[in-house]
């Protein structure tokens, strides 16, 4: 049975991923990384700051100043939601309000720290929406380590084994898995590979669908 269906944000809910990824490029070619491709950018999609700085500075050299670049990315991306408002993933309140009548807890566990994912949610309107707020900070290890998931499984009372968690990139999905959630991938920017589908219970291409899943997991629990 499910009882608890958790939510990546940036990417998954949001559509802010995309603006991430160019503005790391643009932050790290302004610090004179020139050679920082979207590929680079794309593997520090939901990284622990811990792994991320290492990734960078093994590919970049050990003077690459992730904290200061990493900051200046931030600043670029609030500057740009300011200016253009927070981009929405279609399907959100549809697949929110079912999953409320359906009485299934909804929890948002992201890479994001919890004062900026909660207003974020609240300026899209939907902080409400959502029983509990996680952000990797709160844990000892961020994604790709099980830590995120298992402490919002352990909020909510709940065996990750009844949850299923929603994700847009391999450092979310491996997160999950490893928590012993069920995993339906969305992707985003890039599509899964076939090591990674090896960890989904589905892949789906909007939030809608996943509705059509959770219903089928219900028809098969006994």
């Amino acid at each position: 049975m499910v009882k608890a269906v958790l939510f990546d944000m940036d990417g998954t809910i949001t559509d802010t991923e995309k603006i991430y990824n160019k503005n790391w490029i643009k932050a790290a070619k302004y610090s004179g990384y020139t050679n920082f491709s979207r590929e680079d950018a794309l593997d520090l999609r939901s990284l622990n700051a811990f792994d991320a700085k290492a990734l960078t500075q093994d590919r970049f050299g050990s003077d690459f100043d992730y904290d200061g670049i990493h900051a200046l990315c931030g600043k670029m991306v609030r500057n740009e939601l300011k200016e253009q408002g927070i981009p929405v993933k279609p399907g959100i309140k549809e697949t929110l309000d079912t999953l409320k009548q359906e009485n299934i807890l909804k929890c948002i566990v992201t890479a994001t720290n919890y004062e900026l994912a909660s207003k974020r949610l609240e300026e899209i309107q939907l902080l409400d929406q959502f029983d509990l707020v996680i952000s990797a900070h709160m844990v000892k290890r961020g994604k790709p380590y099980p830590d995120p998931y298992l402490y919002a499984c352990k909020k909510l009372n709940l065996n990750p084994r009844d949850c299923i968690a929603v994700e847009d990139s391999p450092n979310g999905v491996l997160s999950a898995y490893h928590a012993g959630c069920k995993v339906i991938m969305i992707p985003d920017l890039t599509e899964p590979d076939e090591k990674l589908q090896r960890y989904l219970l589905a892949c789906v291409p909007t939030l809608t669908d996943i509705l059509t899943i959770i219903k089928r997991e219900e028809n098969c629990t006994p």
